[in-house]
């Protein structure tokens, strides 16, 4: 017999107990912290222990107050948020056509948009002033390309290590120094491509956010569940990032270095210097 406290936790994600192929885990929300959306293999039966959350299943989505249950299918997209400070409790069941576990490794077929490491000819077409941004991209694109399909805990820290240093850094020079100057000349901040690519920003500190939590779980109780959880985000930030750095070496840049002025050109270059030092 083993007895398992429900209560809150300080870790969002707890891996309580495994039982052949069947799995419990508890999740620890706050109100306004979310899941977003993610995979999971086995059948998912969501019981809401206390508080209130907001669970959504591909275009639907239910407010599961506690004591409601939910059920989904293996392999559904789904995502939960805590509408207020709540404990969710987790059964995963084995199910024979689940999905096998989303690997890692991004082949370039998947992505949407070219990106300067897989095509330095795009280089040519951006201006001097910028290129060291899309060096940067580079970097972080041969970062990713060493993720593989087994959780190695010690290669995902060390990208998530990178990839924190391109949000607090490359993103930030991005946001203060280039996209308010593009932005003049394409429409403003809160419409068109500078507001889409802000919205990819914010999208990808999310998901980063959320990777560190699940790296963090599995450093400290890894499983099956924590690790597939981790794996799947590492996937999937691993997605949005290669096709955001691609948008802006395919589009973004090309498209500054020809509506820039010159003296534009020059401030962010000068601005830049600001920040230093700045490499990745």
């Amino acid at each position: 017999m083993e007895k398992i406290s429900l209560q809150f936790r300080e870790q969002l994600v707890q891996s309580l107990l495994q039982r052949g192929q069947s799995k419990f885990v508890q999740l620890s929300l706050e109100a306004g912290q979310a899941l977003t959306n993610h995979r999971a293999a086995l059948a998912l039966t969501v019981i809401v222990l206390t508080g209130k959350v907001r669970f959504t299943v591909g275009e639907t989505t239910e407010v599961l107050d506690a004591s409601n249950m939910l059920a989904i299918a293996p392999d559904a997209e789904h995502a939960l948020e805590g509408i207020e400070k709540s404990t969710v409790l987790l059964v995963l069941t084995p199910d024979d056509d689940a999905a096998a576990p989303q690997s890692v490794r991004m082949e370039s077929s998947a992505l949407e948009h070219e990106n300067a490491y897989q095509h330095p000819e795009l280089l040519e077409q951006i201006a001097p002033e910028l290129r060291v941004l899309v060096q940067d991209h580079i970097e972080v694109c041969k970062v990713l390309e060493t993720l593989g399909s087994s959780l190695d805990l010690e290669n995902i820290q060390g990208v998530l290590q990178l990839i924190e240093k391109e949000l607090s850094q490359h993103f930030v020079i991005e946001e203060k120094v280039v996209f308010p100057r593009m932005a003049a000349h394409v429409g403003g901040v809160d419409v068109g491509p500078v507001a889409r690519l802000l919205e990819e920003h914010r999208h990808i500190r999310q998901l980063h956010a959320e990777a560190v939590e699940f790296l963090s779980a599995c450093e400290q109780h890894q499983d099956e569940h924590t690790g597939s959880l981790l794996n799947n985000k590492m996937a999937d930030l691993s997605k949005t990032l290669l096709n955001h750095l691609g948008k802006e070496d395919s589009h973004l840049f090309p498209m500054a270095s020809r509506l820039l002025t010159v003296e534009e050109k020059v401030a962010i270059a000068a601005e830049m210097k600001q920040y230093e030092p700045y490499d990745l």
